[in-house]
């Protein structure tokens, strides 16, 4: 039996695309590697504001202090996800969002805008309300 013999000529180029797929896969599993590490981040950054949002329903604070609970959780929210770099008032966010064309933000941002400087008591049933606005947004992403 006769042994099997490649050509020299043909075995370099063959074990080039070998060495290169290889790199080639290394580098794409990588990058999967580090997309799957920042999705996973962002889901659990959703389940924070998501999971908060949802207490404050269930909370026995006044509704004073969980209206404040909220706007923080709101403003927290807005900063990170548009990258804002200053706080803007609900009022210059409402705007923001009317030209985005993001409506449910601009309604959300109006009435909270609206309890902030109303001075009118809120009441527990306005922040359920103002917290499902806040949730229509979160169930967004």
């Amino acid at each position: 039996m006769k042994p099997l013999l490649i050509p020299l000529n043909l075995l370099i180029p063959i074990a080039l695309v070998i060495i290169i797929l290889i790199v080639l896969l290394w580098i794409l599993y990588t990058k999967n590697k580090e997309i799957y590490n920042k999705l996973a981040s962002e889901k659990k950054k959703f389940a924070y504001y998501k999971q908060n949002a949802e207490s404050l329903k269930e909370s026995r604070e006044t509704p004073r202090k969980n209206f404040q609970l909220l706007n923080n959780l709101a403003r927290d929210f807005f900063k990170e996800y548009f990258a804002l770099d200053y706080s803007f008032t609900y009022l210059e966010l409402e705007e923001k969002f009317r030209e985005l064309e993001k409506e449910d933000y601009a309604k959300f941002c109006k009435a909270m805008s609206d309890w902030n400087y109303s001075g009118k008591e809120i009441k527990k049933e306005n922040i359920i309300q103002l917290i499902s606005l806040f949730q229509v947004i979160l169930n967004e992403y």
